[in-house]
């Protein structure tokens, strides 16, 4: 069913319905129009529910496959009447569907013997693609065209020029090519965690070294995306920042200055260069990036979402309380917000439990945050919220392991802490040995000790400098461990943390440390 849903859900954001032309697709009041309803109100999620909806109209179970596969033969049909020219594409990207719409039509036209209509598709079509540099396609065309005017055509002043396009614009596609391998097999290496980053960076640098001359030589889109992407690559993976953002910076200069709208490229080169005044703590430079991305991503789509992740985390970083709850109200409130999928809906609900605290700890003031009638914060609430992440045992999880820890201590009910510490520091043990989260495991054992010192302020902080100092030795921006993980900085959120604690010696002396 996945694949209907997909084509279904693709057809329905488009104007079809609206001008009448989805009625000519599906027949009105047909099965196939009966199907695609149902799977557009989501009554139909996957083949039990269809099973399920077919049994319920009293038809036979045994017709269901080929109803499916004809309402898929007749929406792969329709798209071919799918229109791209909506505002969220990029100049590049509407080119890029109108021009293998009419390499489609221009083939059909030339097989089918209507010649002369289809070589002027082409002709026309030529000019198109390499104006927007789609060299794959700009090769087909030139091969179509180079043995058209060898034989029918007889002009051999038209051939020659023909012949000596393919052969540049097939040298520039083996460039691509390459580049493209290149690139996919650092990301496969990457995304399989097969190599350490520094193999990565290295393997990522001699890649970059063989491809430089080509990247000198020729402006060609692809190849220069790919190209600036390894070159990228050879120092992100190693959390050289610096040097990141500043070819982070010479990319988008590359590109904003392509006759066309480029679009994905920015988006990608402005994402790795906030992520870098991320890990920078370069607060202005990031907000003023982030300000230039607004008008690359379509409101409430994910890459939407995605972004204002990265302005949250960057307000948190860099300790603007203000500008970060100003977001969380943004997106919370957005009314596409509880539509998302939990990679979305789950990360927020996150982050505005750790927004909520700094409010508890007067941080922040009560009257900024999410408005809407669901967003009054309640730890119980959010635990059920978050099921997946919850279960990402040495990611998300935990941000949400320590969160509660931080509210027990902040409405200072210190049996609720105790009892939440028991169960952290089996999970310490267990899951937070790694490398990758050398910098969670150092903060955890240090809230560890807090009930041992009986949450005075003074002990707590003067037993724990030592593996305060071993987390400060790994600074976030050269560990291992994922960004997102840290909602507020280990460093800034100790001092929250002990900021909180009572003052007033204990009354009885405290057991012996256990540091585990």
């Amino acid at each position: 069913m996945r694949d209907l849903i997909e084509l279904a859900n693709l057809l329905n954001k488009t104007k079809l319905k609206s001008n009448g032309i989805l009625d000519i697709i599906l027949e009105p009041d047909s099965k196939m129009h009966h199907l695609y309803d149902a799977i557009i109100s989501q009554k139909i999620q996957s083949d039990e529910d269809a099973m399920a909806w077919q049994l319920e109209a009293d038809e036979d179970p045994s017709k269901l496959p080929n109803l499916k596969n004809k309402l898929k033969d007749r929406m792969l049909d329709s798209v071919f009447l799918l229109d791209f020219k909506e505002p969220g594409f990029s100049d590049r990207q509407r080119a890029y569907f109108e021009c293998y719409k009419k390499w489609a039509a221009a083939m059909i036209l030339v097989m089918r013997n209507a010649k002369v209509s289809g070589y002027d598709v082409l002709e026309k079509l030529l000019r198109h693609a390499i104006r927007f540099e789609f060299t794959e396609l700009t090769c087909d065309i030139l091969r179509v065209l180079r043995l058209h005017y060898s034989t029918a055509g007889g002009d051999l002043k038209k051939y020659e020029n023909i012949r000596e396009q393919l052969y540049h614009f097939q040298k520039i596609w083996h460039m691509e090519n390459q580049v493209e391998d290149f690139y996919s097999d650092l990301i496969i290496r990457y995304v399989n965690s097969k190599a350490t980053k520094m193999e990565v960076s290295e393997q990522a640098k001699v890649y970059y070294s063989i491809v430089k001359p080509d990247l000198e030589k020729c402006d060609s889109f692809k190849l220069q995306l790919f190209g600036r992407l390894i070159q990228v690559f050879a120092y992100s993976s190693v959390n050289d920042y610096v040097t990141t953002a500043r070819l982070c910076e010479e990319a988008v200069l590359f590109f904003d200055k392509k006759e066309y709208d480029s679009g994905i490229p920015l988006q990608i080169f402005y994402y790795n260069l906030i992520t870098c005044y991320l890990k920078l703590r370069e607060f202005e430079k990031g907000r003023h990036i982030i300000e230039r991305c607004q008008s690359l991503v379509d409101p409430g789509s994910f890459n939407w979402f995605k972004l204002q992740e990265l302005f949250f985390l960057l307000a948190m970083h860099t300790s603007h309380y203000e500008a970060a709850a100003q977001v969380l109200e943004k997106v919370m409130n957005d009314s596409r917000f509880e539509d998302q999928s939990f990679q979305i809906t789950e990360i927020w609900k996150i982050y505005h439990a750790y927004t909520h605290f700094l409010i508890k700890i007067g941080k922040l003031s009560s009257t900024l945050g999410p408005t809407h009638r669901n967003a009054k914060f309640k730890l119980g609430k959010f635990l059920n919220e978050t099921p997946v992440f919850s279960k990402d045992k040495r990611g998300m999880n935990i941000p949400i392991l320590i969160i509660q820890i931080l509210y027990a201590l902040a409405d200072r009910d210190y049996q609720q802490c105790m009892d939440r510490m028991e169960g952290i520091e089996k999970y310490c043990s267990r899951y937070l040995k790694q490398n990758d989260t050398f910098r969670s495991n150092c903060f955890i054992k240090m809230l560890l000790q807090i009930p041992i010192y009986t949450f005075h302020q003074d002990r707590v902080a003067r037993h724990t400098r030592k593996l305060y100092e071993m987390l400060c030795s790994v600074p976030m921006e050269v560990a291992n461990q994922t960004y997102e993980i840290e909602i507020i900085p280990y460093e800034t959120l100790w001092q929250l943390t002990i900021s909180a604690l009572d003052r007033t010696p204990p009354r009885q002396a405290p057991p012996r440390p256990r540091i585990s």
